[in-house]
């Protein structure tokens, strides 16, 4: 047991510094994590569609070739990431910019009657809401940068997580 727990603050640590550097990287350049996330799903679909192809031509004309066919699809699905995926990642920024600006609309609507307390002003809900609407105008209108800056948002909290991750490693080494 003693092994394993040592095994796991050794972990910790090399998890910590992972955590760190990927942040970092996030942070500092979020247009390169773009591109090697896009080669990477191209790379995976095409390792996928040779073993399929592979198979479909060892089965050449001795029954239907499925293989065939999800080798071919896993092809096209690659190609089609290749050349579609930044339209695609500009799409989630105006959903989500949508359904913001909704929310934060509906939430300056209810500020009044959503109040528990007769006492209490309704302008912090009110102000929560125009934050949350400008959040949602914001993404409608710039959804490309800021799926980056998401990125670099991912790579502060990634930084934030390592730094933990060593400080409860060192805690735990410190106790032990």
């Amino acid at each position: 047991m003693q092994r394993f727990l040592t095994k796991l603050h050794q972990i910790a640590w090399l998890r910590a510094l992972a955590l760190g550097a990927a942040g970092v990287w996030f942070l500092i350049a979020p247009y390169s994590v773009y591109s090697v996330v896009k080669y990477v799903l191209m790379v995976a679909l095409l390792a996928m569609a040779v073993p399929a192809l592979l198979q479909a031509w060892q089965d050449r004309g001795t029954q239907p070739n499925l293989a065939l066919w999800r080798g071919v699809g896993l092809v096209i699905a690659a190609a089609l990431v290749g050349a579609l995926l930044r339209g695609a990642m500009s799409l989630l920024p105006v959903l989500f910019g949508f359904l913001l600006l909704v929310y934060g609309i509906n939430r300056i609507r209810t500020a009044r009657g959503d109040r528990q307390y007769i006492n209490v002003s309704p302008l912090p809900a009110i102000l929560y809401g125009g934050l949350v609407a400008a959040a949602g105008l914001f993404l409608l209108f710039n959804p490309f940068r800021t799926v980056l800056v998401m990125l670099q948002v991912v790579g502060a909290l990634l930084i934030v997580m390592g730094v933990s991750e060593a400080l409860g490693a060192w805690r735990d080494r410190t106790q032990a």
